[in-house]
């Protein structure tokens, strides 16, 4: 169960009452959170690990800075990103599907539905990234299977990846886990693209390929012969 509470400012999200990631919250806004690796740092997000009484997390910030009218205008139709994500993965955890990584709190400034700033603290899955795996040559059609799995379940969970790409898949302790899911509400169109991304990135090809599929690969198809079209016409003009 999603709960809902305040601290500084911030309208924070848990699963249940869970006050030991409200209280890394606070220890993080008040500079007490023991950092051990920057993942990633640019002007807008910044991702890292952070150690809590012995226990390893992943702490996100994401400070959007740019398209804030826009962002701002949107909030009121597309709702919000991070907590539908968040309730996502809560509600995957709740039918014991547990091969996501879990959200364990997310923390934002709120003016209606806008955010401006969001905090959040991601379970921390140590492993070895698909990419890996494959410069490797042990990308192996049993890991490949079981990938396509994870999809296929998230799908029968209405819920979609939208970036199914080899740095989102991780191989932990024997187990296919993903991460970084995007959030966005299912369509079947959606699932397709998942489709085709695990296509490209995987050469996973043992699916159905039914009308949202060929719709979407068209689609992106047109696309690019589009934007070479507009190209040669541009530099024809220069």
């Amino acid at each position: 169960m999603v709960t809902q509470s305040k601290l500084a400012g911030y309208t924070v999200y848990t699963n249940g009452d869970d006050q030991f990631f409200i209280n890394m919250l606070d220890d993080f806004l008040h500079s007490r959170l023991t950092t051990l690796k920057v993942f990633r740092s640019i002007p807008d997000t910044k991702v890292s690990l952070v150690e809590k009484d012995g226990r390893l997390y992943v702490l996100k910030v994401f400070t959007p800075k740019e398209k804030r009218n826009e962002r701002f205008l949107k909030s009121f139709f597309r709702g919000d990103y991070y907590l539908t994500l968040f309730k996502q993965t809560a509600m995957l955890r709740e039918r014991e599907v547990t091969f996501p990584n879990d959200f364990h709190l997310l923390a934002e400034t709120k003016i209606f539905n806008f955010a401006s700033r969001f905090i959040m603290i991601i379970e921390y899955i140590p492993g070895v990234e698909m990419d890996i795996l494959a410069a490797k040559g042990e990308l192996t059609e049993e890991i490949k299977s079981e990938v396509l799995e994870s999809v296929k379940v998230l799908h029968q969970h209405q819920v979609i990846f939208d970036d199914a790409h080899k740095q989102n898949f991780m191989l932990s302790n024997g187990r296919v886990r993903v991460i970084d899911l995007s959030g966005k509400n299912y369509s079947r169109f959606r699932a397709a693209k998942d489709f085709i991304d695990l296509e490209r990135h995987f050469g996973i090809s043992n699916f159905h390929r039914g009308f949202a599929y060929q719709w979407v690969k068209r689609k992106s198809q047109f696309r690019k012969k589009f934007k070479a079209f507009k190209g040669r016409l541009i530099g024809r003009s220069v």
